[in-house]
């Protein structure tokens, strides 16, 4: 066990006195923490008053702070539940140590327990992408997590054979390149019978919905009450039921006959011992057995070992990228990525063209993004802009990616093609001029007319497309 976790052990007995009074029922930004106050947050107290039992608190890290956007998710439901929302503006992805997350993390903990006496048994914390991945890393070791909410996450190879038995409830984007990761996180969770749920949703690399956050919570409500961590509710519990089986018949009512059998299993995975599971069991059966369920497993199965075959064949062109002596050619590339036939694919109707568009995310979010940012930084510009040609024909609508192509190119000297993919960039709706006009790795460009005019008057989206 690393010293990062032994550090948050020892905030498991609150030493911080109670803050000045917040303003409950809102949002509210920008509060600094008692024992850190480098660290920042936004705080939702609910108006909810449940004398009888302490909140729970949900502590929330966005993988890029944004701790507005991360907490709203939660905020209708956390009032309903009596939740408290603690969601940081200093939690990050994609870096190695991980030290933004364990400060944040140190940070917080005392907050929701000391400065707003949450429930000491039941905080839970809430990620995305790679702050998931480190909040599963925290319950792993540390003691005190209640549950983990994860959006669009996967585990380390090593996780795979230590036993998680904290309550987790999982989501990914049907396109998510995560998906495939967050699906073999719950099928061994499954296996080991830990308490787990899994929903899929329609879209890319993303937070979950609000409405899948509600489920999320409620669901950890749920197993609270197995669990003794809150008295039973009946009430709550046949709600709840209610809404889950008209769900699944929903689904089955819309021809997701596959959709909704998956959720009549997870319904009775979920209010076993709780409530009577035979009639969501007897569903998921009866759909189980039925030929057209069966012909969706199999055309699922194949799709999955094709997708697989793809990334394959993508680990073996990032390695030639990485090692080919130049002139590197760009459309070589494009065909050894099978571009244009995932592009068929994408366009196909049913789980082929879930598959098609996934493995295209995927492989933009690769090139365009860890693997571009690897060349540059090694100063292998030339490289970089082959990935991001590439993750380019891969997503041809998303700007970030044609700016940075623009900055590659660039950096090679190609002013000519810098500001084509600069001119795409901006007709696709990047509006961050100051940026432009900022920005190092255009340096070369702005005695051009072209860059001018694009540049214009200041003013526009402050966001960076980085």
């Amino acid at each position: 066990m690393g010293p990062h976790v032994l550090a948050l052990l020892a905030l498991a007995t609150p030493v911080l006195a109670p803050g000045t009074a917040v303003e409950r029922g809102r949002l509210v930004e920008g509060l600094r923490c008692q024992s850190d106050p480098t660290q920042t947050y936004t705080l939702y107290l609910p108006t909810v008053d449940a004398p009888q039992r302490p909140s729970p608190a949900l502590i929330v890290l966005d993988p890029r702070g944004r701790s507005v956007l991360a907490a709203e998710l939660f905020r209708e439901t956390a009032e309903e539940y009596g939740w408290i929302l603690l969601s940081s503006n200093d939690s990050r992805s994609d870096t190695p140590s991980g030290e933004p997350n364990f400060r944040a993390l140190r940070a917080l903990w005392p907050e929701a327990q000391g400065r707003y006496s949450a429930d000491p048994k039941r905080t839970y914390l809430a990620g995305f992408s790679g702050t998931a991945k480190f909040a599963w890393a925290i319950a792993r070791q540390a003691e005190g997590v209640a549950g983990v909410i994860a959006s669009g996450a996967g585990w380390e190879p090593q996780h795979f054979d230590e036993r998680f038995s904290v309550p987790s409830f999982g989501t990914a984007g049907d396109t998510d390149f995560n998906y495939t990761p967050m699906r073999e996180v719950h099928a061994r969770l499954r296996e080991w019978g830990s308490p787990q749920r899994l929903e899929i949703f329609e879209g890319p690399h993303t937070w979950m919905p609000a409405a899948l956050a509600r489920e999320a919570i409620e669901w950890m409500e749920l197993q609270a009450m197995k669990r003794g961590l809150r008295p039973r509710d009946e009430a709550l519990v046949a709600r709840l039921l209610r809404k889950d089986l008209a769900r699944a018949a929903e689904l089955e009512a819309a021809g997701q006959g596959l959709e909704a059998q998956r959720r009549y299993t997870a319904v009775a995975e979920t209010f076993e011992g709780l409530a009577s599971v035979e009639n969501p069991r007897g569903e998921a059966a009866r759909l189980e057995a039925l030929p057209a369920t069966r012909r969706l497993v199999e055309a699922e199965r194949r799709w999955d070992e094709y997708e697989q075959s793809v990334w394959r064949l993508h680990r073996e062109a990032f390695a030639e990228l990485r090692t080919a002596e130049p002139p590197l050619r760009t459309a070589l590339f494009t065909m050894r990525f099978r571009i244009g036939e995932l592009q068929k694919h994408a366009r196909a109707d049913g789980y082929e063209g879930v598959v098609g568009r996934r493995l295209l995310q995927t492989l933009a979010t690769n090139a365009g993004y860890y693997l571009s940012r690897e060349f540059r930084q090694q100063g292998e510009h030339a490289r970089a802009v082959v990935a991001l040609s590439v993750a380019t024909e891969a997503r041809p609508e998303a700007p970030y990616l044609w700016y940075n192509l623009a900055c590659a190119r660039a950096r090679t000297g190609s002013r000519g093609s810098a500001l084509d993919a600069l001119e795409k960039a901006v007709a696709l709706g990047l509006a961050n001029r100051e940026l432009l006009a900022s920005d190092e790795d255009l340096k070369s460009l702005r005695d051009e007319a072209r860059f001018r005019a694009l540049v214009g008057p200041p003013g526009g989206d402050e966001s960076s497309p980085r």
